[in-house]
């Protein structure tokens, strides 16, 4: 396994209650890290290691306060991000029916862990797309804007 040079901090400091809190979660890391890599075999491959550490992280998630949906939800946001779907078309017809279709599973209790990370990610995704910007009413928005300013308008030529 290569070893990576730690990135050089050039976007400057951390706030107060990021830096306590990431200084937190990496003491309780390092002591899950201790518990999950003392049941590896000598013998374990990278993917025996890689679940290890994840178990470790996901120990100190919960012990941090971060409960199963939210942990759940998270690697699902992560899942969007490292797959590009972040970037991609944000909202179409095709994810929507596979939401769909994992909501169901969800009801019937068939879901795998792998279908609730994305089912995660895709209400995570759809979440962005309903709240963006792109969605808002700027019609109405436009109207009311108008009306307002034809009643001040209105205002200061009575006032005249």
């Amino acid at each position: 396994m290569s070893i990576k040079k730690q990135p050089e901090s050039s976007a400057g400091e951390l706030c107060e209650a990021a830096n306590d809190w990431f200084r937190q979660f990496l003491k309780h890391l390092e002591i899950y890290m201790a518990e999950t890599g003392q049941a590896l075999r000598s013998d374990s491959g990278t993917a025996e290691i890689c679940l290890a550490a994840l178990r470790a992280v996901k120990l100190t998630l919960r012990d941090s306060g971060v409960d199963e949906d939210e942990i759940v939800n998270l690697f699902g946001r992560i899942a969007i991000e490292e797959n590009g779907l972040a970037n991609a078309p944000v909202w179409n017809a095709a994810r929507n029916k596979r939401r769909f279709e994992l909501i169901d599973g969800d009801i019937q209790g068939t879901l795998s862990r792998a279908e609730q990370i994305e089912l995660a990610g895709l209400t995570h995704l759809m979440h962005e797309h309903v709240d963006s910007e792109v969605n808002l009413p700027f019609e109405g928005t436009r109207n009311l804007h108008r009306h307002l300013t034809e009643l001040e308008s209105n205002s200061k030529d009575s006032k005249q």
